[in-house]
């Protein structure tokens, strides 16, 4: 071991104390020098967990940030197949127009090898051309597909749009198949109002939400979670209402309340010991569900143990399973309901 891990004990306790020197409300002054280095090692080890939980939704936020830039990508591109689509038929057609120039300059007196010639030629096109099929089945006469998809857009724009004349309709037709600009494609009419999306099934008391996050907090005082869709599922982060993060994952929608209830009621315990991963907490709390049996998921989340506790030097293990006062609260709330 090397770097900053060769620094004696002593030096590193010294350290520790010119540091709480400067800030007298840490209360370190009163500590011992066991209690002072267990306290820093504490701390890094939150770091690091703070540290790779981090590093864990930045990897999922990556992820999606991909899968965003390649439907981008294939949308940007999508333009540009109907005239790579024209280019490999030009090539496919290609010993077609050679055939047709030969027959165009051809002399005026033809001898049996001219004749000949022009026959293997002609049966060498004939099966080069029934590879792929018809050659009329790959040809876009007058560029029909791409002003087709051009009307298609306009009348696309023009659903979403009311009291639209037929003036107007006609006018925007026509400079879409002159390839005329469309400025003002959004500017005629009004925009029909576009429905409120459904709530999701578990939107209920205690839910509400702002910019689609949706949130879960029973009381001010409580842990809170949020909720955002990604695709089929949905991402649910616990916060302490002080802020960290306490766990994090993914699942579907029909599993988002009974998880919000359960990582709710155990967010004192993981308030007061930060010693497990965020996501390790989530699977653990998730499994839990799914091998319980009980009517609220708030008392399933109170009365089974949802990680397994890890001793620190310091603290000898727990021997008993107590409910915190939050937790208690909800439960007989959830009781009297």
């Amino acid at each position: 071991m090397s770097g900053v891990w060769d620094v004696p004990a002593v030096e590193r306790v010294a350290a520790l104390r010119r540091e709480a020197a400067h800030h007298p409300e840490s209360g370190a002054r009163e500590l011992s020098d066991l209690e002072l280095l267990n306290r820093a090692y504490e701390s890094a080890v939150r770091d690091r967990i703070d540290t790779h939980d981090a590093y864990m939704r930045l990897l999922t936020d990556l992820r999606h940030h991909d899968d965003r830039v390649r439907a981008g990508a294939v949308a940007g591109f999508r333009p540009q197949i109907d005239r790579i689509a024209r280019h490999v038929v030009n090539e496919h057609l290609k010993p077609y127009w050679q055939l047709v120039h030969r027959v165009e300059h051809l002399p005026e007196r033809l001898s049996a090898r001219d004749i000949e010639s022009l026959r293997s030629q002609a049966a060498s096109v004939r099966h080069w051309l029934r590879q792929d099929g018809p050659a009329e089945d790959r040809l876009d006469p007058g560029d029909a597909r791409e002003h087709l998809s051009t009307l298609r857009t306009v009348l696309a724009a023009l659903k979403g749009r009311q009291d639209v004349s037929t003036d107007d309709a006609l006018r925007l037709m026509d400079a879409a198949l002159n390839d005329g600009p469309l400025l003002d494609l959004f500017e005629v009419g009004t925009p029909e109002p576009l429905p409120e999306p459904a709530p999701p099934v578990f939107a209920g008391p205690g839910w509400t939400v702002h910019a689609h996050v949706w949130t879960y907090q029973p009381a001010p005082d409580d842990g809170f979670v949020t909720a955002v869709r990604l695709g089929d599922e949905w991402r649910i982060d616990l916060w302490s209402p002080a802020g960290p993060l306490l766990a994090c994952g993914t699942a579907p929608e029909n599993d988002v309340a009974a998880l919000a209830e359960a990582l709710v009621a155990r967010a004192p315990v993981w308030t007061a010991d930060r010693s497990d991963y965020a996501w390790r907490r989530f699977t653990d709390t998730a499994n839990a569900l799914r091998h319980t049996d009980g009517t609220s998921p708030r008392v399933r989340a109170a009365t089974a143990r949802t990680t397994t506790p890890r001793p620190t030097p310091h603290t000898p293990p727990p021997t008993t399973s107590s409910l915190p006062a939050s937790a208690q609260t909800a439960l007989d709330r959830g009781r009297r309901r």
